[in-house]
């Protein structure tokens, strides 16, 4: 008897040690709109029965075939239908056109004919994009003791999650980092012109900006006079714009009068030659 109670417990242990249970999933990365390869490794010595394999629900079931024949895959989950295949040799799963939808947790259970014993195995599955080239959005103001100020702000057109912003510069010969999508700046005529360059990563991509030389900005031959000469131009168009409206008014004025004046003249001529067609001719008796 306690021979019995004794390998049920060996056989309890054996059991627990292969579920796979106690482990954390496998995290596995893929990229959106490719494929992944859920790998999965059964002991040479075990003969399979079947191999199910779950996402959100039942997602498909493999049956090895007979006398060296294909597996055969039905799939349970019609948004997988088309999508998924199966690795000959080890049953791993395989699937292609990776959506958003896709990312999440997997389990295959393997039951084995050998044994009353199953195999599972887990994984966490996240898709991301490849990035784009960061855009870069600057913002620029001077101080009244003279100092430009600028702020940088890193973007990427519909990055995702995960995703991690890192402003990189060279100053005095040592390269520093900034963590973060934004960095803020001074500069003054003299100074030495630093250069940054972001860059952004998720777990599958990375890529960076276009240096930015932050001097280039400020430096200029007008700074820092550049707004007292921006508002003299300004000033100087709407003193011309006035003057070319005042010239333009008394054109019209002008030429108004000078209508007046033709009309009455020609009014005038008129009368004076209708009194003449009415006088009656005087003549000697």
């Amino acid at each position: 008897m306690r021979a019995l109670l004794w390998s049920l417990l060996l056989l309890l242990q054996k059991a627990k040690g292969f579920s796979g249970d106690d482990e954390d999933p496998e995290e596995v990365v893929a990229v959106l709109q490719e494929s992944i390869t859920l790998s999965l490794e059964i002991p040479s010595n075990e003969e399979v029965e079947d191999i199910i394999w779950f996402s959100q629900k039942n997602l498909a079931i493999v049956v090895p075939g007979k006398e060296d024949q294909p597996a055969n895959i039905t799939v349970k989950d019609s948004r997988y239908q088309g999508r998924v295949g199966i690795s000959d040799s080890s049953y791993s799963l395989y699937i292609s056109n990776l959506t958003w939808e896709d990312s999440g947790y997997y389990q295959a259970k393997v039951n084995l004919k050998t044994s009353l014993l199953s195999l599972t195995k887990s994984y966490d599955l996240r898709v991301y994009r490849r990035l784009s080239k960061p855009h870069i959005t600057v913002n620029l103001k001077i101080s009244e003791k003279g100092a430009c100020n600028i702020s940088l702000m890193c973007s990427v057109e519909r990055a995702g999650m995960d995703v991690t912003y890192t402003w990189l510069s060279s100053q005095d010969s040592a390269d520093t980092s900034h963590e973060g999508c934004d960095i803020t700046t001074s500069w003054r005529p003299g100074d030495k012109a630093l250069s940054y360059t972001c860059r952004v990563s998720n777990p599958i991509s990375n890529t960076s900006s276009r240096l930015i030389h932050v001097g280039s900005f400020c430096a200029d031959p007008g700074y820092p006079k550049k707004p007292a000469t921006f508002c003299l131009l300004t000033k100087g168009l709407l003193l011309l714009l006035l003057l070319i409206i005042l010239a333009v008014g008394i054109c019209i004025f002008r030429a108004r009068r000078n209508y007046e004046m033709t009309r009455v003249r020609k009014l005038q001529r008129n009368r004076v030659k209708l009194k003449k067609k009415g006088k009656p001719d005087s003549s000697p008796v």
